[in-house]
C-alpha cells in the first residue's frame, strides 16, 4: 500500500491574476507529490492567497486568514500559511499581530515554498504554467502575459507590491496557450496589470500585436478576450488587429477612472479628457458593435461635485456596455494617500450609488436593443434551479458581466448560437437558433 499523500487547499482572493498564481502554485505542489483537495477541513495544509489592492480587500485578506486558523485549534495538526500581495505589502506587521499562521512568503513564491515544503529539492521551471490547474471551468482559462506594473497612478499600490513590468516570453505564453487548447480550453483571458504593455521590457519589435498574431493560429482557441487594457497604450495597430481577427472577442476592457482633466492629471493617468474621446470615437468607428467595458475611480481627493457631475454626463453620453466602479481608498505608500481634500466617505458613497443606477438605465436601454439579435454564446452550464442554461456571449467576461440564460437545450462548453428574446438590465434570455 502506497504511503498517504499530504493534502493541500487553495482560498485565493483578489483578482483573476492571484487565480493565475494559485493555479501554477497548486500545479507544482501536486508534480511534487502532495494532493490537492477541494474542502479545508480535508487539508492538512492550507494556502491562502491574499489580497492587499485596496482597503476591503485587505481586511478580507484578514478576516480569511482568523477564519482559516479556527481549523488549527482542538488539536487539529493541519499548517496553515499565507502568501500573495497582503503578505508582501504588510509582511513584518502581519508576522507580529498573527503569530498563528505557519508560514509567510510573497507575491510568486515558486520557489521559494517549493523548497520549503520539498527540503530545498524543488527547482522552477517555464513547464509549470503549462502545469498549472485550472479553477476556472475547463472551457475557459486566464493567460497572464505578464506582472508588475511602470505606471505611476498616484492612487494605486501594485507597482509597490508587484515592482516593475515583466513580460513573459511570447514563446512561454504559446507553450501555455497551446497546452490549454489542447486541454479543451476554447476562450483565454488575457491578464496583466497593463496588457497593452506588453512586451515594452523585452524587444522594440515585439508587443501585444506580436503576441496575437501568434495566439489566434492555435487551432482550438475560438476566442481571446483583452482584459485591463490602459488607454494610452491602445494603438491604432491594436485596433485594427481586434477589428480584422475573427477570434479576438469583440470586447475591450479599458480602466478610464476618471474624465475631469484636473483629476486624470492629479491620478496620474497621463492622458486627458480629449484623448479619451478621440480615442473612443476611433475604436467605436473601426469597430462597430464592439462591447466596450471600462472602470471609474469616485470620491478621489479633490473631486468636487462639478467634476463628479462631468463624470456623469460623459458616461451617460459614452454609454458605455460595460462599466464597473469603486470608492476611492487611501492606501499607505502612494502619492494621494496624504491628500487632505478627501471627500467625506458618505459622499463618495451616495455618488457610487449614483453612478451605478445611471449604468443600470444605460445598461437596460443597451440590452433591449439585442432583443431578436442573435448571439454567439459560450454556454457555461445548467441551473437545476432555474432549469436553464447559462452562458455568456462576445461581450460578457467571466464572473464580471452579464449572463445569457437559454431557454432550450444547449451543449455546455460549446460555442452556439442564441436569439435574444427578452431582456433585463444585466440579464439577456433567448434560446438555441438551431431549436426554435
Amino acid at each position: 500500500m502506497s504511503p498517504r499523500k499530504e493534502t493541500f487547499a487553495l482560498v485565493t482572493l483578489g483578482c483573476p491574476k492571484n487565480e493565475v498564481d494559485s493555479g501554477i502554485l497548486a500545479g507544482e505542489l501536486i508534480r511534487c507529490g502532495m494532493e490537492l483537495v477541494g474542502n479545508v477541513e480535508q487539508a492538512d495544509v492550507i494556502l491562502i492567497n491574499t489580497c492587499g489592492f485596496i482597503e476591503d480587500a485587505k481586511k478580507e485578506s484578514i478576516d480569511t486568514i482568523l477564519k482559516m486558523l479556527e481549523y488549527k485549534k482542538n488539536g487539529n495538526h493541519k499548517k496553515v500559511y499565507v502568501w500573495g500581495c497582503f503578505t508582501q505589502r504588510y509582511r513584518n506587521a502581519i508576522e507580529k499581530e498573527i503569530p498563528e499562521v505557519d508560514g509567510y512568503f510573497g507575491v510568486e513564491p515558486y520557489e521559494e515554498m517549493g523548497r520549503f515544503f520539498f527540503n530545498g529539492s524543488y527547482r522552477w521551471d517555464d513547464e509549470a504554467y503549462s502545469r498549472r490547474i485550472l479553477s476556472t471551468p475547463p472551457h475557459t482559462a486566464y493567460l497572464k502575459i505578464a506582472d508588475g506594473c511602470n505606471h505611476l497612478c498616484t492612487f494605486c499600490a501594485i507597482p509597490m507590491i508587484k515592482g516593475r513590468y515583466r513580460s513573459r516570453s511570447i514563446s512561454s505564453i504559446i507553450d501555455e496557450a497551446t497546452h490549454l487548447a489542447n486541454r479543451g480550453v476554447k476562450e483565454i483571458i488575457l491578464v496583466a496589470q497593463d496588457t497593452t504593455a506588453y512586451g515594452q521590457d523585452l524587444d522594440e519589435n515585439v508587443n501585444l500585436v506580436c503576441l496575437l498574431n501568434q495566439l489566434v493560429s492555435i487551432d482550438g482557441i475560438q476566442w481571446i478576450r483583452l482584459m485591463y487594457t490602459h488607454p494610452a497604450h491602445v494603438t491604432e495597430e491594436l485596433i485594427e488587429m481586434i477589428a480584422c481577427e475573427e477570434k479576438i472577442c469583440r470586447y475591450l476592457d479599458m480602466p478610464i477612472q476618471h474624465i475631469s482633466d484636473d483629476l486624470l492629471l492629479d491620478m496620474g493617468r497621463g492622458m486627458q479628457r480629449a484623448f479619451v474621446e478621440s480615442l473612443i470615437d476611433r475604436i467605436r468607428s473601426k469597430m462597430p458593435g464592439l462591447f466596450l467595458r471600462s472602470t471609474f475611480i469616485v470620491g478621489f481627493p479633490g473631486e468636487t461635485e462639478t467634476m463628479f457631475q462631468e463624470l456623469l454626463d460623459f458616461i451617460r453620453e459614452t454609454r458605455f456596455e460595460r462599466l464597473g466602479a469603486f470608492v476611492y481608498s487611501p492606501e499607505e505608500g502612494t502619492q494621494s494617500f496624504r491628500r487632505k481634500s478627501l471627500v467625506p466617505k458618505e459622499i463618495a458613497e451616495e455618488r457610487y450609488r449614483i453612478l451605478m443606477e445611471t449604468q443600470q438605465a444605460i445598461s437596460y436601454d443597451l440590452n433591449r436593443t439585442r432583443e431578436s439579435s442573435i448571439m454567439s454564446v459560450l454556454v457555461e452550464g445548467y441551473d437545476r434551479e432555474r432549469k436553464l442554461y447559462f452562458g455568456r456571449s462576445e461581450g460578457d467576461c467571466l464572473d464580471i458581466d452579464q449572463t445569457v440564460w437559454i431557454q432550450n437545450k444547449a451543449i455546455i462548453g460549446e460555442i452556439v448560437p442564441v436569439r435574444i428574446k427578452s431582456s433585463s438590465a444585466y440579464d439577456l434570455f433567448g434560446v438555441t437558433v438551431y431549436d426554435r
